[in-house]
């Protein structure tokens, strides 16, 4: 496999991503290789494995002689996605604040995040801010030092926003960059306890901010969905 081929895969994965979550691809579509070939002007291998990198991120999911779909995560899954969040986010938060407390931590690129997941707000690219703020927690994660930890939450922050682009809407408050800063600061505090609690409260918090009243479109045309803009990523 070419390392071209890789590149535009992930290109793909990118674009397609972006699209769920500005709401042009709903959940439940089914996708056809054959028609983002010709949209993307990329060999359908290409396209099958963005679509597989997409599987694995959970975010399609493929049934056999049933395709590939965007996945709808109920109500009863996105809770249990943030209740096991939880759980590995806690011990991700007690091993920053002790490599805080012994000097082996720098918190300067996690500082830049928050910034720029403000700018994206401001700018109102929801879809961007919304990756951007789940990608903040495998950032917060990856300082940690503790693969096991890490590869453990990388697969629920891709579901994480999905259901955020299918039950929040821009007013919804979902993964506060506010409360972001306050989990920085919570650590910078050397107080293992309200670390924990920070990181329990903002978690509960996005869950709180999610509507699952909300009618979520089944079936929809993706053709010519990708824009100029997104079609120019993939060049």
């Amino acid at each position: 496999m070419s390392s071209d081929s890789v590149s535009y895969s992930d290109k793909v994965v990118d674009v397609i991503f972006e699209a769920i979550l500005s709401n042009r691809l709903n959940p439940g579509i089914k996708l056809s290789e054959i028609a983002l070939q010709e949209e993307f002007d990329l060999s359908r291998s290409t396209i099958r494995e963005g679509f597989s990198k997409l599987v694995n991120m959970g975010v399609l999911v493929h049934k056999k002689n049933q395709g590939v779909r965007v996945v709808l995560p109920s109500e009863e899954q996105t809770k249990k996605i943030y209740q096991a969040r939880k759980t590995i986010e806690s011990g991700i938060i007690l091993i920053l604040v002790d490599k805080y407390i012994q000097g082996q931590l720098d918190m300067g690129d996690v500082d830049n995040l928050i910034a720029n997941e403000k700018q994206l707000h401001a700018s109102e690219q929801f879809a961007k801010f919304t990756r951007m703020s789940c990608d903040f927690h495998v950032s917060l994660a990856e300082l940690c030092g503790n693969q096991y930890l890490v590869e453990s939450l990388k697969p629920l922050i891709p579901l994480s926003a999905l259901a955020a682009s299918i039950y929040a809407d821009q007013d919804s408050n979902f993964c506060s960059f506010d409360e972001h800063k306050d989990m920085v600061s919570s650590i910078k505090s050397k107080d293992s306890d309200r670390a924990v609690r920070t990181i329990i409260t903002h978690l509960d918090h996005c869950v709180q901010s999610l509507d699952f009243g909300i009618e979520t479109k089944q079936k929809t045309n993706f053709s010519h969905i990708f824009n100029q803009s997104s079609n120019a990523q993939l060049n």
